[in-house]
């Protein structure tokens, strides 16, 4: 297998959307509710990637704004909320790149750690990936690897080429490639991601298993392309 750090020598290209998805998630209870995903280009040549869940009495937001120069994903600020019930977590990252260092902040608290050329946040690591895959096609077994600003610490997210499924959606079905997050041998929680390389690699699916058996899913029923 290869292992595949983030190269400039890739074509990745941006194309802003707007993604539809249904959400599943299960809390105890089962809840089914809408999620959206999209990409926008704002005025000053930045980029902001939003994702959005609900369903009831649940909610997550996640926000990453960034550049993309010389086809590298620079981020500038991450935030996430979360609301299952009436427990909440918010948490932002600021990235300061002259100084190579980003202040954290979570429940309050704040936090300044160093950071290394390329480190992504939680959200645009999903956004790299896509291109990657995109710029080469995955063989099953390879080995993607990055550097993320995540909860105070610099942290190396691997993901692994897991094999290809077909995956039903309203759009039609799309062989897609199934990609799983490396957590290590131990870990109990799993996610795995599905790229669909005729819809210029959109992810179609996310499912999430938690270390206390919550399960968290998304499936894609409408894309929208935003650069026409």
């Amino acid at each position: 297998f290869l292992v595949l750090l983030w190269s400039s020598n890739s074509i990745a290209q941006l194309r802003p959307f707007q993604a539809i998805y249904t959400s599943q998630w299960d809390l105890g209870i089962s809840l089914s509710g809408k999620a959206e995903r999209s990409l926008i280009e704002n005025d000053d040549g930045s980029y902001r990637l939003t994702t959005e869940a609900s369903a009831m009495v649940a909610s997550i937001t996640e926000s990453s704004l960034f550049t993309f120069t010389d086809d590298q994903i620079q981020p500038n600020h991450y935030s996430y909320q979360r609301k299952i019930f009436h427990k909440k977590r918010d948490v932002e990252v600021a990235f300061d790149w002259p100084n190579k260092k980003v202040k954290n902040t979570a429940e309050g608290s704040s936090w300044v750690m160093g950071i290394v050329p390329q480190t992504l946040d939680k959200q645009s690591v999903q956004l790299r990936l896509q291109l990657d895959l995109a710029s080469t096609p995955a063989i099953e077994g390879d080995i993607y690897a990055y550097e993320v600003a995540d909860g105070g610490l610099l942290k190396t997210y691997r993901f692994i080429a897991d094999g290809e499924d077909i995956i039903a959606t309203p759009l039609g079905n799309y062989t897609s490639v199934r990609i799983k997050r490396d957590r290590g041998g131990n870990a109990e929680r799993e996610t795995w991601i599905w790229f669909a390389p005729k819809l210029d690699y959109t992810i179609v699916r996310i499912v999430q298993k938690e270390t206390d058996g919550k399960r968290y899913q998304l499936n894609l029923t409408q894309l929208t392309w935003l650069d026409n």
